[in-house]
């Protein structure tokens, strides 16, 4: 059996349908029962496809057949958007048998990624698509929906292989703009920062000794942000929590360059913005630490001053 994940059960038909040119090349394949058999051919430029049963004792010649069937109808059958009228329990043992061939997927999945979903109007990205995003409305749910479009006046409706993941950062304070009826359609899934795999990246570059820095940093920053004297407002640690990619770098300049014009710049605005509670004694003594990629170490990591506010 010849196997090609790549290709989609479509285009397996269109190259099943070469191997079958010709009556010559007839293809005997079972029924969906598997209790007799089919003659399967093709000839060029024809727009159905011959069968006839095995079994059959028809005295109008060998090339006759009593069952042409609609490659087009065929097709959709095999991605479950139709079906073949007049002969479907034929099509269907016909796409068993490419599927047998090729190893053909007929839902191969689809992934469409919109970053910063939050960011979009969401009603104009979506449109009438809300309701069809649900898994029983889709192309092969329990009940499928179609819906016309404005301009084409075609039908349309979403094939259930077709997977939506919006990213979004929820430090933005815009998660808001998604309205109920939306996130009842998303599961939401936390990507938190790790440590673990800023040190994964530094043993694999083999820089063991720059990954000791930035993740001591990463450890030094998180505290600085989750301490409790700092953090304030509904926000949690996970909200506001650099992440680990500003602390990967393939040098120590590099590393430097985004702790000064990235992580710090970020953390002056939650600062500024009354997020984080830090006086700017403080706030100057972690940010010259940092910028010499230096924990400011958690004795520094209280007010000494606090008594006396």
């Amino acid at each position: 059996m010849q196997t090609d994940q790549s290709k989609d059960i479509v285009e397996c038909i269109d190259d099943y349908l070469q191997k079958i040119k010709g009556y010559e090349n007839k293809r005997e394949i079972p029924t969906v029962s598997g209790k007799s058999s089919l003659f399967v051919w093709w000839k060029e430029g024809n727009s159905t496809i011959s069968s006839r049963s095995t079994s059959s004792t028809c005295s109008r010649g060998e090339e006759y057949t009593p069952s042409p069937m609609n490659i087009e109808k065929v097709k959709l059958q095999a991605l479950g958007k139709g079906c073949e009228n007049n002969w479907q329990a034929y099509a269907q043992a016909f796409i068993n048998a490419v599927k047998e061939e090729y190893g053909a997927i007929a839902d191969k999945r689809v992934v469409l990624i919109i970053d910063e979903i939050n960011r979009g109007n969401v009603s104009k990205i979506f449109g009438e698509l809300i309701t069809l995003l649900e898994a029983d409305k889709r192309s092969q749910g329990a009940h499928p929906i179609k819906v016309m479009l404005p301009y084409t006046k075609a039908e349309f409706e979403v094939p259930s292989n077709l997977y939506i993941i919006g990213t979004m950062n929820t430090t933005d304070r815009s998660t808001g703009t998604l309205d109920y009826a939306l996130r009842r359609r998303f599961a939401f899934v936390t990507l938190k920062a790790d440590e673990s795999i800023i040190e994964k990246y530094y043993n694999e570059a083999g820089n063991r000794e720059l990954g000791d820095i930035a993740v001591a940093l990463f450890k030094d920053i998180r505290k600085f942000i989750e301490n409790p004297k700092h953090l304030c407002g509904d926000m949690s640690i996970d909200d506001l929590m650099i992440g680990h990619s500003f602390f990967m770098a393939e040098d120590k300049e590099e590393l430097l360059a985004k702790v000064e014009y990235e992580i710090i710049p970020l953390i002056n605005e939650y600062i500024n913005d009354g997020i984080l509670a830090v006086k700017n004694t403080q706030k100057e003594s972690a940010f010259d630490s940092w910028l010499h990629l230096t924990p400011i170490g958690e004795a520094e990591q209280d007010d000494p001053d606090e008594d006396e506010r």
